[in-house]
């Protein structure tokens, strides 16, 4: 429009007129840009002064102050809008903003960066309880100390028919008052059929690799996950990777491997996780971490001690893990308690640096979620208390520490780590990645949502 005007001066004005007058144009131009700049820049410091000194020099910087909230482009700002008081709920809503450049990864990094130190640790934790119905301990595990994880199991009293079964899960996830929950059980099948009284008999993994049927088994996997995913369990602590070594061991006789030889219980176990897996609603868990195929003792009653040689644990109990991490399908390894005197004579094999972050994570190259088994059982509680059994347990290397009952001893256990914390035993950036993963985890079974992805 200026432009336009300083045409009709030219047409009608004398020559020394129109000179005068361009001058004095740019001049007034110049000041408007000028003041302009200068209101600018004034409203970038106040808003920086508002968003604070975090917000300001943070991971976000400068696009945090000169992009407003409503811009489409502002992926990251819009996801952290959505975590505000990080709602279980606004988590998982969708959004119209668009989101091309926000990754799952990337969404999990902002959460973590969102949470205190305690709903850190809570995500941490795999509590189980007593009982049929969402009883006031479970309710202050998972409001107060705001637990990540819940293990259901039968023994306990869980489980009595499917209508009551579905209430009290429904109950659990409508209790998350910040991130999703993950539900746990144990469904191998055979002997350890959790859901039987529910869904009828499972074959065990045994029958299943007798059969040498990839098919079959491929089936039964996607039969479990439909069975699991029906109730809203998420997290299957299966299947079994033992190498059945010994007659005399417990895996031999319940029946709960899939094999003999590491070969066949590698390709039953790909199978399987190819089946539960398939629909993105469960992931399973490969157990017992370093091996309990030459076991003669269990770990729920005493502290077995495998004497195998580093060769034999390499191509005897490790194979399967290796071949299944190699594949990509394994995304939660749970380590049980055992003593293994080729790589760690004085530790169980869960409270074991040298196995969990040695083995697992550096030379197996395992990415995923790594949990210890049940640290109420003998194995541990003979000689450790929760306390010391937890610290241990996260110095090691495992993401997710199993088994506290009561509010109680998930304090207890909550007090372990913040000590180990405090003394610099544990750092905090291995308490974030341990989350990171188990929030990429939770994104793989489909309770954690990117805002706005369809």
């Amino acid at each position: 429009m200026a432009t336009n005007t300083d045409e009709r001066n030219e047409a009608s004005a004398p020559m020394p007129q129109h000179s005068q007058s361009t001058s004095s144009t740019w001049k007034r131009h110049g000041r408007i840009k000028s003041f302009c700049i200068i209101c600018v820049l004034v409203l970038l410091v106040w808003q920086a002064i508002d968003l604070g000194q975090s917000q300001f020099i943070g991971s976000q910087g400068w696009a945090s102050v000169l992009y407003s909230p409503n811009s489409t482009t502002s992926t990251a700002k819009d996801a952290q809008g959505i975590l505000s008081g990080l709602n279980h709920h606004a988590l998982n809503q969708a959004h119209s903003v668009k989101q091309a450049e926000l990754t799952p990864q990337a969404y999990i990094n902002l959460i973590t960066s969102k949470l205190s130190l305690d709903q850190k640790l809570g995500q941490m934790m795999m509590v189980q309880f007593v009982g049929a119905s969402y009883t006031q301990p479970l309710s202050t595990m998972l409001n107060q100390y705001q637990v990540g994880s819940v293990l259901l199991f039968s023994a306990n009293g869980n489980i009595i028919d499917k209508t009551q079964f579905k209430a009290l899960i429904q109950e659990i996830h409508r209790s998350a008052t910040n991130l999703p929950i993950s539900l746990a059980i144990d469904q191998e099948g055979g002997t350890v059929d959790r859901l039987q009284q529910l869904d009828g008999s499972r074959p065990s993994a045994a029958a299943l690799g007798a059969s040498n049927n990839l098919q079959k088994v491929k089936a039964a996997g996607r039969q479990d996950a439909q069975d699991l995913s029906s109730y809203g369990i998420t997290l299957n602590l299966a299947p079994v990777v033992d190498v059945d070594n010994s007659v005399y061991s417990e895996m031999h006789r319940d029946m709960r491997t899939f094999g003999t030889t590491p070969a066949t219980v590698s390709r039953m176990a790909e199978a399987y996780l190819e089946g539960l897996q398939q629909s993105h609603k469960v992931v399973g868990t490969l157990k017992h971490f370093p091996g309990l195929g030459d076991a003669t003792a269990d770990p729920h009653v005493g502290l077995p001690s495998i004497q195998r040689s580093r060769n034999e644990l390499e191509t005897i109990d490790w194979a399967p893990y290796r071949n299944l991490i190699q594949q990509s399908q394994a995304h939660a390894i749970m380590v049980t308690h055992e003593i293994v005197p080729a790589i760690d004579s004085s530790q169980p094999s869960s409270l074991s640096p040298k196995l969990v972050t040695g083995i697992l994570r550096n030379e197996m190259g395992f990415q995923g979620v790594i949990m210890t088994d049940s640290l109420t059982m003998a194995g541990v509680t003979a000689y450790y208390t929760p306390d010391q059994a937890a610290a241990l347990a996260i110095e090691a290397g495992s993401d997710i520490i199993m088994g506290a009952s009561s509010p109680g001893e998930v304090v207890q256990m909550l007090n372990g780590i913040k000590q180990a914390l405090n003394s610099g035993a544990i750092q905090l950036s291995r308490i974030d990645a341990s989350v990171r993963r188990i929030l990429l985890m939770k994104y793989q079974m489909g309770l954690l949502s990117i805002p706005g992805s369809k």
